[in-house]
């Protein structure tokens, strides 16, 4: 829904083209017209800042379906994203998710267990750019490894007169078949000495993503003993998926954003302001899943005709097991975030000083609501063949779409909040000497007080259905499956069986209460799992930008102090007494953070940059904390989870080093290589062990600092029009670049060096631009290769790594200007209908695939 047209009045160029590092520094105003003036102003923009940066500005963002923050983000060069219900979500900047986001300068984050922003909570339209550091400055807040990414709204004194834009749009998917409207208002005002902007968006946005998934493999053997003691090949141990689950989930995802600035200047040397920002992502799901597997102990077990390999492989390409239980789950999955941010501040300059200051209070809130029931049953013969993409299932020997062959078992009920703050309060002064080789001193110093907080923790009110009644007596409650073809009909699947209906899924007590169950739900979470961190820290920096004329040098260095001091509240359980006890600890950490960048022009259309520096993050919160939460499995005990903190874990610390060659070669024509080197202490690694609690066995996972990391690898970037083309055909234009990264850490489960989890090795992203009197049009191609994505230790196989699978991810949009005020677009996201896979080990050992919408959209934006 990013219709606006760019509206950049002369005054504000100079803003939009300064050096990143010395934006408050006076250039000549450059006065540029046009979607096609947004990719020469991007490229300007890299070319003059002192530090190694890309970015991307509101007009470019505006001219592809990008809903989010997130999906925009993905097309910067050495950003790679991960994607839920269809939308780029989780960002890492050269394979780092240890990202330091900043609104217009100010750390914001999303409430949750880590400390970063959730990209898919912002709207894009809420935006005048984003930029992307590669390298570290000591003015800039700590916490990012990866990098900084700020994103930059619009301002009140970018506009001189005023000015009003709105913009609509209706979305509409294929797998849900259902469409949203969308809309977004923007005006902004000045009137001499003082502004006003302000910005609404609302989008709303329907979806639906089907998922298949095989169980982790299992060994099977005549001489194991416990688990798969079968000889499904005579005289051969086998490995064969435990399971398949097979879910379609759908709803809605609406975002609502709203910033309000206020713009004062009394005098030429004040600027004054006062800012407030809100988003909110709600996303509202609905899932009806099936699970199969065979379970040994109440009697499974298998045709010895339908066994067969993979050839050369002990894995099983296809089985036919008997007796199978098998459980339906329906339930309402819905997830609030949260932000709100309050800021004002202002800045002084007299001659060459220039003093500033900024004050802020950043508050956070996730909230978490599952609930639904579950139905069980046993399939006669559940055959898998996983020959194909996707594997097949099939059930045969029992129908599922009689109420008779289903019980309810169990209902669900899960809530859980999280709450974060900020506040925040900064002091800046610059002296701008212009005399000799020192040409900048910088000082400055921040103080923060971040809080974090889970209490009551995750409520857990899973309760069993007495009597567990078959669904024939509970008419009206349920529906054969109706989202067929499921996966977007890429794999047999199965289809037709009875669903809950989630009528009442969203009233906890009437679900209850349509199964005669009194009990009250519980309130709080178990004391084991809560935990509050709060954190003080104090930040100085000195920085100094120098130059060598003769020499066509110019460069920067600074040093940036840090001390954090960290409280952890929380509980823990005294093995000798059973019982429960408080727990408090408390950590300061003090670190020096040295940075310095070099440039030099090395004449004609290239310069060439040099920098290194040491950065520093501290762990999530849920890492830290000394907390447990257990969630047990009330269909097999055997699956029963927990996951517990570590506070003793040290903070991650980096050394980085950076190398770039760039070229501008006229308006928009660009092209850039940089080299870069990350050696990372502290990686935070998780080990999982079976622990008793209350008489029962869980499989908790607990966080450790991992041995040292490094990551190196090389970005490339071009774009230019063909201008020397004739006629409409000059038009033409490409953005492209590509990523890529070597990265090893040491694994203690897999006791090797692998590649960091979550990390392409090799990323691209190719933009086909068109731009010629009315018409504008973009086609781009989102790829990354295949990647680490967990890892699962299996009895009698050890520990296998899973392997998402390469995939790209194709949008397009096409718009035409009307008349000066009037612009028509057609957009759409996901063409292709990607299909993802990933794999255990082996491909003859699949995990998952998913399918998601392909989304087709239609707006109007009008200018006034």
């Amino acid at each position: 829904m990013k219709q606006f047209c760019l509206v950049i009045p002369a005054a504000s160029i100079a803003m939009l083209t300064a050096p990143v590092a010395q934006a408050a520094q006076q250039l000549a105003p450059v006065v540029v017209v046009g979607t096609r003036a947004s990719v020469e102003s991007a490229a300007e923009r890299k070319r003059r800042s002192e530090d190694i940066v890309d970015g991307i500005l509101a007009e470019e963002i505006n001219r592809l379906p990008d809903l989010s923050v997130a999906d925009a983000v993905q097309r910067i060069t050495g950003v790679q994203i991960t994607r839920d219900r269809g939308e780029a979500s989780v960002a890492a900047v050269r394979g780092l998710v240890q990202v330091e986001t900043t609104l217009n300068g100010r750390e914001l984050f999303t409430a949750g267990f880590g400390r970063a922003l959730d990209y898919a909570d912002l709207p894009s339209d809420m935006l005048a750019g984003i930029d992307a550091y590669k390298t570290s400055a000591a003015s800039r807040i700590e916490g990012g490894l990866g990098g900084t990414v700020d994103l930059r709204t619009r301002r009140p004194f970018d506009f001189r007169a005023p000015t009003l834009a709105l913009s609509a749009r209706y979305l509409q998917g294929d797998l849900v078949d259902k469409g949203a409207g969308q809309f977004s208002l923007l005006y902004g005002s000045g009137t001499g000495e003082a502004a006003l902007l302000l910005n609404l968006v609302r989008q709303d946005r329907a979806w639906r993503e089907d998922a298949k998934g095989s169980g982790a493999p299992m060994r099977c053997s005549a001489r194991a003993t416990s688990g798969c003691r079968l000889d499904l090949v005579p005289g051969e141990d086998t490995v064969v998926p435990a399971s398949t689950s097979e879910s379609t989930s759908f709803g809605r995802r609406r975002r609502n954003a709203a910033s309000v600035m206020l713009g004062w200047r009394p005098g030429p040397a004040w600027d004054l302001y006062a800012e407030a920002h809100f988003a909110e992502l709600h996303t509202r799901q609905d899932t009806q899943q099936i699970n199969i597997g065979p379970n040994f102990a109440a009697g499974s077990s298998f045709d010895p005709a339908s066994v067969s390999l993979f050839a050369g492989s002990s894995d099983v390409q296809r089985i036919t097991w008997t007796n199978a239980p098998l459980s339906i789950l329906g339930f309402a999955r819905d997830t609030v975030d949260r932000t709100r941010q309050f800021a004002a501040g202002g800045a002084w300059q007299a001659g060459e000083l220039r003093l500033s200051a900024d004050l802020s209070h950043t508050r956070s809130f996730n909230h978490l609501f599952f609930s639904g029931p579950t139905l069980a049953g046993t399939a006669a013969r559940f055959t898998h063949d996983l020959a194909a993409t996707v594997p097949g299932t099939s059930v045969e020997g029992t129908d599922l779409a009689a109420p008779a062959n289903l019980r309810y078992v169990s209902l669900a009920y899960r809530v859980r909040p999280l709450r974060g703050s900020l506040l925040a309060g900064r002091v800046d002064a610059e002296w701008q000497l212009d005399r000799g080789a020192l040409q900048r001193v910088a000082v400055g110093w921040r103080h923060s007080k971040r809080e974090a907080d889970n209490a009551p923790n995750l409520i857990f009110g899973d309760i069993a259905v007495p009597g567990t009644p078959t669904a024939a007596t509970q008419p009206g409650r349920t529906a054969a499956y109706p989202y067929s073809p499921f996966l977007d009909g890429q794999a047999r699947s199965i289809e037709g069986y009875l669903t809950d209906t989630l009528a009442d899924a969203r009233d906890a007590v009437a679900l209850r209460q349509a199964f005669g169950i009194t009990a009250p739900l519980p309130t709080a979470g178990g004391p084991l799992g809560v935990w509050r961190i709060r954190e003080r820290t104090h930040a100085a920096y000195a920085e100094a930008g120098w130059q060598a004329p003769a020499l066509a040098l110019d460069g920067q260095a600074g040093l940036r102090l840090v001390q954090t001091r960290a409280t952890l509240a929380g509980n823990q359980s005294v093995p000798s007494s059973a019982s429960i006890q408080p727990l408090a600890l408390a950590a300061t950490t003090t670190d020096w953070l040295p940075s310095a960048s070099l440039r030099w022009r090395a004449g004609g259309p290239w310069q060439l940059r040099a920098a290194a520096s040491r950065t520093i993050t501290r762990p999530d919160f849920n890492l830290l904390s000394p907390s447990l939460t257990l969630t047990p499995n009330s269909i097999n005990p055997q699956l029963n989870q927990g996951t517990a903190g570590n506070p003793a874990l040290r903070p991650l610390r980096a050394t980085n080093a950076d190398l770039a060659a760039e070229g501008h070669f006229g308006a928009g024509h660009a092209a850039s290589l940089t080299l870069f080197w990350k050696r990372v202490d502290g990686f935070v690694a998780t080990r999982s062990e079976a622990e008793t609690h209350d008489g029962q066995s869980y499989q908790v996972s607990r966080p450790y600092n991992a041995d040292a990391g490094r990551i190196r690898g090389a970005e490339l970037s071009y774009q230019r029009f063909l201008d020397f083309l004739p006629g409409a055909w000059r038009g033409l234009g490409m953005q492209a670049n590509a990523t890529f990264v070597d990265s090893s850490t040491y694994d203690r489960a897999l006791r090797s060096n692998v590649a960091m989890q979550n990390l392409s090795r090799r990323s691209a992203n190719l933009v086909g631009l068109y731009e010629h009197g009315a018409w504008s049009a973009r086609l781009a191609w989102n790829w990354r290769s295949s990647f680490p994505s967990g890892t699962t230790n299996v009895v009698g196989l050890g520990t296998l790594q899973a392997t998402t699978r390469g995939y790209g991810w194709l949008d397009a949009s096409l718009r035409w200007r009307v008349s000066e005020q009037l612009t028509w677009s057609l957009d759409g996201g996901n063409l292709l209908g990607t299909l993802r896979r990933s794999h255990f080990g082996v491909e003859t050992r699949p995990q998952n695939a998913w399918v998601n919408d392909r989304q087709i959209g239609t707006s109007l934006s009008l200018r006034l």
